[in-house]
């Protein structure tokens, strides 16, 4: 049994579980006492060790200790515990050896060992022995024979994970020391008060009958912290105050096709953090708490709200992109301002301000901004002209606007590799590249695309848009169902072209 459970830890999570066990203790005790917990990594011996103070283990709980499942917290009560097997497996996968010591207030000293011998025996019967006494009220865990080395870096890694997952415990109270070292809390909620565009929070509560009741806040805006190197936006998930999962960007938070559209740095700003509080039962974490299951009905009704006000943010960032500094950066006193969620039905929408106006600069101002271009290399011609007929056909009548824009943007694409593979002819010699070869070439985009960046740098992120939008292209051609494309895929999908061509070709696309 615990061999099949311990298989998805790794350091941070294994550790966290441990932490998590102590500060359950601290939430069941009502928040009584200043809870202090010791974390100790020694890199050089490969050595764990967790110690708290929060009074511990009665002689008749110790079976908590070992027995999967077995666990004093209730599953109605709003705690970061619930299956009876967190602490307990994590010790075992992080080592192969596990000393527990505890002493419960001023009582008796005892000590368990976990064991590979033990692991590997049927017998669950495991001694609970008397030691000499250690500090009242205290418990510790140490760890040897380690599964999975660490290093000294991981140290650093593991003192900010710590910082944002309990960011909330460290400022009410609890300390947490990493080597001998306090840990400061880390949060994320650093906020910018555009001018009609502060942040939108929605709280409610959801009703999930017999099993119980939760309160959900859901807060979106634009953020000051922007960090392009960590990719630091999307969302964030607490569960009963501690932090479940950062910086997720996926189609189940809105990131997706008619919605806030594929992640990209032109959305970059938007940042939503989710705080979920309830029986632990019903929090849609995993079962290590790392992770958030989006089947769950919690995680299903809170998802409309969460997409709506990501994909207005999100859109919001791309129409602000091109001076952040002073759209949004300097804005940095305001409030939050509360908004109706969607309704239980799904049928509601919410109450949001107008997005700004997105103007381009003409055909006749980007001619002008790339005149130099156009005139030593004139087949870039066709490519301005191209993008520049996107707005023509944005501001036509069309029903099927956005998806005449997608075909037009991904030939454009295919084009500008082409005229970048026959008109480069110091990287693509003519001998090398004649018709044959580019017509082998052509058949498969993917033996374009890879030609190109033998010689080019291109960034990963705009490739993988660029292939999203081909996808959606052959879904149109190939698929009996057509997708459905919002303006945000339009705008993203433009934007990383009009990149790619700076970086082929130099242009330039300014905007108004």
């Amino acid at each position: 049994m615990f061999w099949s459970i311990i298989s998805d830890y790794d350091l941070k999570t294994g550790l966290c579980e441990l932490v998590d066990n102590a500060l359950d203790i601290w939430l069941r005790n009502e928040r009584t006492g200043k809870p202090l917990i010791e974390v100790e990594l020694d890199a050089n011996r490969q050595l764990i060790s967790v110690a708290d103070n929060l009074g511990g283990v009665e002689h008749r709980d110790l079976k908590f200790l070992v027995a999967p499942g077995g666990s004093k917290n209730e599953p109605t009560a709003e705690r970061i515990g619930i299956f009876g097997v967190g602490s307990k497996r994590a010790g075992v996968a992080l080592g192969e050896h596990v000393e527990i010591r505890t002493r419960y207030q001023n009582g008796r000293s005892f000590e368990l060992d976990i064991t590979k011998e033990w692991l590997e025996s049927d017998d669950w019967e495991i001694a609970a022995y008397e030691i000499p006494d250690v500090a009242p009220g205290t418990t510790r865990i140490d760890i040897s024979h380690l599964r999975r080395p660490f290093a000294k870096t991981d140290i650093g890694d593991l003192r900010a994970h710590l910082a944002e997952t309990y960011s909330w415990f460290l400022e009410n109270g609890c300390t947490i020391n990493l080597n001998g070292t306090p840990i400061a809390s880390e949060t994320f909620e650093n906020w910018a008060y555009p001018p009609d565009f502060s942040p939108r929070s929605a709280a409610f509560d959801a009703d999930f009958g017999k099993d119980g009741k939760v309160s959900i806040e859901i807060t979106v805006g634009l953020i000051r912290d922007r960090l392009p190197q960590e990719d630091n936006y999307g969302a964030y998930i607490y569960c009963n105050r501690r932090l479940i999962v950062k910086e997720l960007k996926t189609r189940d938070v809105g990131y997706a096709t008619g919605e806030a559209g594929v992640p990209h740095h032109d959305a970059s700003l938007c940042r939503g953090v989710v705080r979920i509080q309830g029986p632990a039962r019903l929090m849609p974490w995993n079962s290590t708490k790392s992770g958030i299951n989006i089947a769950h009905p919690v995680f299903e009704r809170m998802r409309p709200t969460l997409i709506e006000l990501m994909r207005h943010f999100s859109s919001l960032s791309r129409r602000l992109k091109d001076d952040w500094e002073d759209n949004v950066f300097r804005y940095r006193d305001g409030a939050v301002e509360n908004v109706k969620p969607v309704g239980s039905d799904g049928k509601s929408h919410l109450v949001l301000p107008p997005l700004p106006r997105v103007r381009r600069a003409a055909v006749a101002d980007l001619k002008s901004s790339n005149a130099r271009q156009i005139k030593e290399m004139p087949w870039t011609l066709g490519l301005i002209e191209a993008i520049a007929a996107v707005d023509v056909i944005n501001r036509q009548k069309l029903q099927t606007k956005n998806r005449i824009a997608l075909i037009l943007l991904d030939s454009n694409f295919e084009i500008a590799l082409k005229e970048f593979i026959v008109h480069r002819t110091d990287l693509f010699p003519a001998k090398d590249y004649g018709d044959t070869r580019i017509q082998v070439l052509f058949s498969k985009r993917h033996l374009v695309v890879a030609e190109v960046l033998k010689r080019v740098s291109i960034p990963q992120h705009l490739l993988d848009i660029a292939n999203h939008y081909y996808s959606m292209r052959n879904k149109l051609i190939h698929e009996r169902a057509t997708a459905g494309l919002a303006d945000a895929d339009i705008e993203a999908y433009r934007s990383a072209i009009e990149e790619i061509l700076s970086i082929l070709f130099k242009l330039s696309f300014p905007r108004d």
